[in-house]
């Protein structure tokens, strides 16, 4: 048999091959898809616990919280108040709300957040964490006593996706974080007024309560989310199954959409 025809029929037979294999992979990408589609979402956060840090994150949670009751300003902040922060993402995400710059989002769910807990939270608290931000905005850095605009700073550290990686410092981001919270708590919006800013038009809030947590702590934290998602549900908006991680890094608050794939893997 001649070299031509040896490769031809190599070909060929590499062809029937292939046309054998066909059906399976386009099974198996169909599988996948409806997987995807079918499969639960998840809203993973990602929250500091209270640890022992470095010497330097050390260094920066007293800078930010203060010499006294470090601890407990550093729970009810991070554990108790981010996690409506971070929870305000998720709302914007999963119910297709505005689209706006980072910066502007990140000021948005901070009103949020506030307005939250001044429907559902303990007045006492709210003043506590304003004598806690207060406190960080005035000790982080220099930005305060220089008269730097917080919004603008962070306009000029941002596209309209994400912050430059140089920016995410604890003087910098750090301090920005703060700077909104402040001001959201001084704006003192309506929970109702903030959900119309997010692009909310068609929910109804459950009648104003005091939802009571007073010793903070990981399971609390936790308690608070879940509690979360079915008063969003309750109001008329979508929010899937929130997870809580906890993380040794005072820095690491964060929080990022999942889809389950039928319970065995992860996918963002």
């Amino acid at each position: 048999m001649s070299n031509r025809k040896k490769e031809e029929k190599t070909s060929k037979i590499q062809f029937k091959f292939d046309r054998k294999k066909d059906p399976i992979i386009i099974g198996i990408f169909i599988l996948i898809v409806l997987a995807i589609i079918l499969s639960p979402n998840m809203y993973w956060i990602t929250t500091a616990k209270w640890t022992n840090w470095n010497e330097q994150d050390n260094k920066n949670v007293v800078t930010a919280m203060g010499n006294e009751n470090t601890k407990e300003r550093f729970r009810l902040y991070f554990q108790y108040y981010n996690v409506l922060h971070e929870m305000g993402h998720g709302l914007i995400i999963y119910n297709k709300g505005v689209n706006i710059p980072i910066v502007e989002e990140e000021q948005l769910v901070n009103d949020f957040a506030v307005a939250y807990w001044n429907y559902y939270g303990n007045p006492k608290k709210m003043d506590e964490l304003y004598d806690i931000v207060t406190y960080a905005v005035e000790h982080i850095g220099d930005n305060y006593k220089n008269g730097v605009d917080y919004m603008e700073n962070a306009k000029k550290h941002s596209d309209n996706n994400d912050f430059d990686d140089d920016f995410f410092n604890f003087n910098d981001y750090g301090w920005f974080q703060f700077s909104c919270v402040k001001h959201s708590i001084e704006q003192n919006k309506s929970l109702e007024q903030v959900l119309k800013e997010m692009g909310f038009k068609n929910f109804k809030l459950t009648e104003k309560e005091m939802l009571i947590h007073e010793n903070m702590s990981e399971e609390e934290s936790t308690k608070i989310i879940n509690e979360a998602v079915k008063k969003f549900n309750e109001w008329g908006l979508y929010f899937p199954n929130a997870y809580q991680s906890f993380s040794g890094n005072p820095n690491m608050n964060t929080s990022r959409p999942f889809k389950n794939i039928l319970g065995i893997f992860n996918l963002f």
